[in-house]
């Protein structure tokens, strides 16, 4: 977690602050609120409390309501949910999988956050989205807990290959596989958790100026650099392997999702959590 940013006591505060003036129902948990915002700023809460009082207006509401907060949240954290989008039924069932398979892979493994909502309505640049919220404030990230990010962030991909066949998967990875290439090669270059040849060492370059970084000389030899590239390939492929045998052990509960998606379009943490209630762990994920 930045350490430029505010904890969870100090989220609830900041909140309390901008919700002080505006008519708040009672019932209202502001200290869930905090909990679930870790990594939000400042700024992003104030913008929260004003989206609030926003929605509620627009939905005749008197007093700004649970339902009215936790939905600014989501546009602030997120962006906004674009229904207008019109999607093909072959789309949406594409989306419900593709969904389905991040929130199933996220679901099993042991040192993943909990989901927090998935859904397959096109929510700001995505088609869907499934988030996940650490139950507390993080400091550090393990190896084991990137690695669980890594897999259940190829879910979607892997659902879909299964699903389709590797040569029908489609477009809705788009941000999912650059995402994941820049997390594994975070872990090998910043973190110094390649493997054995490279674990305990970084190779970044201090970033300044545009100017400086154009003219500053890599620090390591090409054969490092190779060596990187080789660390990178070897951790994506490794989580798609995990995320594959996760999802082909639990399949089912990958078409239950699938189903309750293009049902409801929305799911939320509590009935993600009964729908998954069933699946396992495979032994050929497991990283111990």
């Amino acid at each position: 977690m930045d350490i430029g940013l505010p904890d969870r006591k100090d989220r609830e505060a900041i909140l309390k602050v901008h919700f002080v003036k505006k008519p708040l129902a009672k019932g209202v948990d502001l200290d869930s609120l905090a909990a679930k915002s870790a990594g939000s700023s400042g700024a992003d809460l104030a913008n929260i409390a004003n989206e609030s009082a926003i929605i509620a207006a627009r939905n005749s509401h008197t007093e700004i309501t649970q339902s009215d907060v936790t939905e600014a949240f989501e546009r602030v954290a997120i962006g906004p949910e674009r229904k207008s989008k019109v999607m093909t039924e072959g789309d949406k069932r594409v989306t419900a999988y593709h969904e389905a398979g991040h929130a199933l892979v996220g679901h099993v493994l042991p040192d993943s956050d909990p989901v927090h909502k998935v859904t397959i309505i096109p929510r700001g640049g995505t088609g869907g989205v499934t988030w996940f919220i650490p139950p507390e404030d993080r400091v550090f990230v393990s190896l084991v807990q990137f690695k669980d990010m890594l897999a259940r962030g190829l879910g979607g991909r892997i659902a879909e290959e299964i699903i389709l066949g590797p040569d029908k998967v489609t477009t809705g990875a788009g941000s999912d596989l650059p995402s994941a290439a820049g997390l594994a090669r975070d872990m090998v270059v910043n973190q110094g958790m390649g493997s054995k040849k490279l674990r305990n060492q970084v190779f970044h370059v201090d970033e300044g100026m545009m100017i400086e970084r154009l003219v500053h000389e890599r620090e390591y030899s090409d054969e490092t650099a190779k060596a990187i590239d080789d660390e990178v390939e070897s951790l994506i492929t490794e989580a798609a392997s995990r995320a594959r045998d996760v999802i082909k052990a639990n399949m089912h509960y990958l078409e239950v999702l699938k189903d309750k998606l293009l049902e409801k379009e929305t799911v939320d943490a509590e009935e993600v959590k009964q729908l998954l209630s069933g699946a396992q762990m495979p032994k050929a994920a497991a990283l111990y």
